[in-house]
């Protein structure tokens, strides 16, 4: 019998192994991700496979298409290009209008927030708690936008929650980002607010990017 520290390491490394099948090409957009295929490729039963298809679902990666199972959606350095920088214009502006509009309690969430992503450990930061942390950091400073339209952009833009489980190699500098943020919302300066959101989602573009590029360069 597995334990369950086992059985999370194998959906572990089946996840992996699929994300990077995706990314890097060898699975290509529309291919259909047959599960009886990768089980015996990667030698695991096809209960791993399914939890790994849930989470590269949840990732933008597969989509579960009835009658035809998982189909591959892979995203691309250029939708990469176009998600962030809009984002980073959009969230930008959003803060910035939100900021005046914050009450006390909404920045003690923030800071509440914010501490409990600081005291995770490496190993969680690629959990579901962890991406749900991240955004509610990023929906309570954007809150009190009073512009409806760019608040439902942002919303809406199909911002890649794969960023976390790829970038964990950048995690003490993604923190540092985010105290830098709080920070500049605590001193009451939107357009400081606005500057440090910007460099954030931008960084984490190149990152992203950077991390694609490796992983293209290893394929070939």
């Amino acid at each position: 019998m597995h334990s369950n520290k086992d059985k999370l390491t194998i959906v572990k490394h089946v996840t992996n192994s699929l994300r990077k099948a995706i990314l890097n090409g060898t699975l290509k957009k529309g291919d259909r991700l047959i599960q009886e295929e990768w089980a015996d490729r990667l030698e695991v039963s096809r209960m791993p496979i399914r939890e790994a298809l849930t989470q590269l679902q949840m990732e933008g990666l597969v989509e579960m298409v009835p009658h035809k199972g998982a189909i591959v959606t892979p995203i691309t350095r250029e939708d990469i290009e176009e998600i962030y920088h809009t984002r980073s214009l959009l969230e930008g502006l959003a803060v910035e209008k939100s900021l005046p509009f914050l009450t006390e309690e909404d920045m003690e969430k923030v800071k509440g927030i914010l501490i409990e992503m600081e005291g995770l450990q490496l190993s969680d930061v690629t959990n579901e708690h962890y991406i749900h942390l991240n955004a509610a950091f990023h929906e309570t400073l954007r809150k009190g936008c009073p512009w409806p339209r760019v608040q439902k952009m942002v919303e809406t833009l199909g911002i890649s929650p794969i960023a976390p489980n790829l970038l964990i190699d950048y995690y003490p500098q993604t923190q540092r980002e985010h105290r830098m943020i709080y920070e500049a919302a605590r001193r009451g300066d939107p357009a400081e607010l606005r500057a440090a959101v910007e460099y954030h989602i931008l960084r984490t573009k190149n990152n992203l990017i950077t991390y694609m590029e490796l992983l293209n360069t290893k394929n070939q």
